[in-house]
């Protein structure tokens, strides 16, 4: 089974019920170019888009069977990658793919990265900081990073940085501090840890994300800094008392109904305090805390896909509020905080590494939401699980195929 047939019986549904493809992507929650990438054979829907097509044309879960078999391990779709291939070929496709989206102005030059790769528009400050750490991780001169770097540099307000919407955007300052600090000497330590300190508020201590982002950048930055005191402290009070054992959900707010964990959340808080615990911060505190929620991902049987997140962020001085989504590639932060972790059950690793690869489009070298979208941040989330499993494993299970062994 490949992509390409999966498409092509989903056009045929779709002209057999005469509706358009604006309709069935409308009854779906996608975009019209989604449902037309899908047809196209470009792009796999997500289990749940299957699903939400097969209901809607009465399949009897055609879409959704054709849509495994053509992510099974061995497929030539989006789910596997190629056996002949190797970490490094994965790793170098990617470059040039991050580099071939690379904006350039009329002159030439690289300006920076758009947050979707697969539509048209403008740059963002988000999506180039993600742009520039994922080069720098899959290790190759693609591109001259050095124009690009000055650009980002440049844009930073009395509030660190900001992108498209105002106001204090703490993720969005630790994402550019982490990749300005990476790829160049234009930004001090010092400079950086203002610049995150600045960016925070009150509400970020009650998201274990923000703290969790800012936290991984200013441990880079300074380890032995207040601020990433602080910031640990924060992370561990943001915990949510499940049954006597304490774990991140995705707040932690006075007066939460029934408040839970998740796996994506969890997953990043421990990946933040591990990297405190690698410096040498070996606090008690800390070492219980990521023993913990270790043991409760390994322990974790709900399917490591991707989770979206609404965060209400306060423009400066409280007179407004923007209104943000994130999105978690879960797999991706599993697989980091497996990783590292002793004793870890190796089908478990490749249950996360699965559910990685299932987002995998070969033929662009990029990784892909349920949708077909091609947000950047999942690919400098892949490469970058990717590359710790490599570190920490002799020989990692990488390819789905592993979960049946």
């Amino acid at each position: 089974m490949t992509i390409e047939q999966v498409g092509a019986e989903l056009r045929r549904l779709r002209n057999a019920a005469k509706q358009t493809q604006a309709g069935v992507a409308r009854v779906v929650g996608v975009s019209r170019p989604n449902l037309a990438q899908w047809e196209a054979g470009r792009h796999l829907p997500s289990v749940e888009n299957a699903r939400l097509l097969d209901d809607h044309f009465g399949a009897a879960n055609a879409l959704f069977h054709l849509v495994e078999a053509a992510r099974s391990p061995g497929s030539a779709a989006v789910g596997a990658r190629p056996a002949s291939s190797s970490l490094l070929d994965v790793f170098r496709l990617a470059g040039r793919s991050l580099a071939g989206h690379l904006i350039r102005d009329d002159d030439g030059r690289p300006v920076g990265w758009r947050h979707n790769l697969q539509q048209h528009g403008e740059h963002t400050t988000l999506a180039t900081a993600y742009g520039i750490s994922a080069m720098v991780v899959v290790g190759e001169p693609y591109i001259d990073l050095h124009a690009v770097v000055e650009r980002l540099y440049a844009k930073q307000s009395p509030y660190g940085w900001q992108g498209r919407s105002k106001g204090k955007r703490p993720e969005v300052t630790a994402a550019v501090v982490n990749a300005l600090f990476q790829a160049s000497t234009i930004l001090s330590a010092e400079e950086g840890l203002t610049h995150l300190r600045n960016s925070l508020d009150d509400y970020s201590r009650t998201r274990p994300f923000l703290l969790a982002t800012a936290l991984r950048t200013s441990v880079r930055l300074g380890p032995d800094a207040p601020l990433t005191r602080r910031l640990a402290d924060d992370l561990l009070a943001a915990r949510l008392d499940v049954h006597g054992v304490l774990l991140w959900g995705e707040k932690k707010e006075p007066g939460l109904v029934a408040p839970e964990p998740t796996t994506a959340h969890t997953a990043r808080a421990v990946v933040a305090l591990r990297d405190l615990l690698r410096i040498g911060q070996d606090r008690a505190d800390v070492r219980e805390a990521v023993e913990v929620g270790t043991q409760w991902l390994i322990e974790r049987t709900h399917p490591d896909d991707g989770i979206m997140e609404d965060l209400v962020l306060r423009e400066p001085g409280g007179q407004g509020k923007v209104p943000v989504n994130i999105k978690h590639f879960t797999s991706a932060w599993v697989v980091q905080a497996l990783a590292e972790a002793p004793q870890v059950p190796r089908a478990r690793l490749s249950r996360a590494l699965s559910s990685l690869w299932e987002r995998y489009e070969a033929g662009l070298g990029l990784w892909a939401w349920g949708s077909g979208d091609l947000p950047i941040w999942m690919t400098l989330d892949a490469v970058t699980a990717l590359r710790a499993a490599a570190l920490a494993f002799a020989a990692p299970p990488f390819l789905p195929s592993a979960v049946a062994e």
